[in-house]
């Protein structure tokens, strides 16, 4: 079953390196981006773009990575000027791109690709993980598909002088279900806990399974190409990133934490077993070692600065439900301690969140806010009458070595 898995991985990893591999050297086909943002024109093509050397780089405001490139791309863009075009594509709606450009101008066409014709893109250029670039000649042709770190002046200037380049070719596993390929599993399959190398061209991701119709309800946890340290503050209840403290000696971090993929089921009616047994499997495996231990440091308190502005819940027997991401939060009778936990869980702000006073009073709170826009989230949280203070407090911190 084994050398079955990895002929399979194999097999799907050839198959997305040949189709990335085909493009090369073909003409792109003419796309047409009908919401363009920051140009001269409302809608754009390909072909009105030739004679242009054309990158369009694939990113999203919610990803890391891609807003570190965009200062890159904007100085390749003003070093080169009317010979170079780049075309910034995101799956984020037309409004949010909006506001991102309010607060961060830019010289760059940004252009707004959503649902099917975002997945349509994918599947074309072969990419699922972002930042992804694409390189055009200035006859249309595809020069590269690779990561923009690539992407240098150099590299511009070669294209435009028509001279042949070979760069990385970024392989993605695209349309695919690497959980599915990685650990195929039925309602039949026993307790187990398997450890695989990490699997080219995914990006990282973990899968509970909280679902009451689920075969494996809250007894199963999946997790592809995530470091040991991530694999620990799983197994420790999904710690946020501030609440862990890394005591092993300096080196290059690739070889502190490589990616694995891991899956483990424990047996019906022993969920309570699965992070416990989560954690006994990482220790006895692996050199690292991980233990909860307080440590007092700075902190972020959340204080009720004034009571009028929160909105009280109705029905407080209900239990709470919550729709956040990165930029907006919709919570239906939460508690505060359940906004400290949005707050830190999503990386808003640098440092642990604690309440400045115990309370189990329930809220209905809605809010949105510009993550790219200094004090912007602080402004919302004050409009909702709450407020971040500094202090030093003992906080349980996830410690490694």
């Amino acid at each position: 079953m084994k050398k079955l898995l990895i002929f399979l991985l194999g097999l799907l990893l050839s198959v997305t390196a040949s189709h990335a591999q085909t493009l090369l050297g073909q003409p792109a086909p003419n796309l047409r981006f009908a919401t363009v943002l920051n140009g001269s024109q409302p809608t754009i093509t390909l072909a009105q773009l030739r004679g242009k050397v054309v990158l369009l780089e694939f990113w999203a405001t919610f990803c890391g990575p891609c807003l570190t490139a965009m200062p890159h791309l904007q100085e390749l863009q003003r070093q080169f000027g009317g010979r170079l075009q780049v075309v910034a594509i995101s799956p984020d709606s037309p409004a949010r791109l909006g506001r991102f450009l309010e607060a961060r101008p830019s010289n760059l066409l940004f252009a707004s690709v959503v649902g099917a014709a975002s997945d349509s893109l994918q599947r074309l250029f072969s990419y699922q993980i972002i930042p992804h670039s694409v390189l055009l000649d200035a006859a249309g042709r595809v020069v590269a598909s690779t990561e923009p770190t690539y992407i240098t002046a150099q590299i511009i200037e070669q294209v435009l002088k028509g001279q042949e380049i070979n760069l990385p070719l970024k392989q993605d596993l695209v349309g695919q279900d690497p959980i599915a390929t990685c650990f195929p599993a039925t309602a039949a399959t026993p307790p187990r806990f398997l450890v695989q190398p990490a699997l080219r061209g995914v990006g990282g991701r973990t899968r509970t399974y909280p679902q009451d119709t689920s075969a494996f309800h809250n007894r199963r946890l999946t997790a592809i190409n995530i470091p040991l340290p991530e694999l620990y503050r799983l197994a420790y209840g999904s710690l946020p990133y501030g609440r862990t403290l890394d005591l092993r000696p300096a080196g290059p971090t690739s070889a502190k934490s490589p990616p694995y993929c891991l899956d483990i089921i424990v047996p019906k009616g022993q969920e309570a077993s699965l992070l416990p047994t989560l954690r006994k499997e990482l220790t006895a495996r692996f050199d690292l070692r991980a233990t909860l231990e307080p440590r007092t440091k700075q902190v972020y308190l959340l204080r009720v600065a004034d009571a009028r502005k929160l909105p009280p819940a109705t029905g407080s027997q209900k239990p709470s439900s919550v729709a956040a991401s990165a930029g907006t939060y919709q919570g239906a009778n939460v508690t505060l301690a359940e906004v400290a936990d949005y707050l830190e869980g999503f990386g808003l702000v640098e440092l642990p969140v604690l309440l400045a006073s115990s309370t189990t009073a329930r809220y209905n709170l809605e809010f949105s806010y510009q993550q790219e826009k200094p004090g912007d989230l602080l402004r919302v949280l004050a409009d909702l009458g709450l407020t971040l203070e500094k202090a030093e407090r003992p906080v349980e911190m996830l410690v490694l070595r």
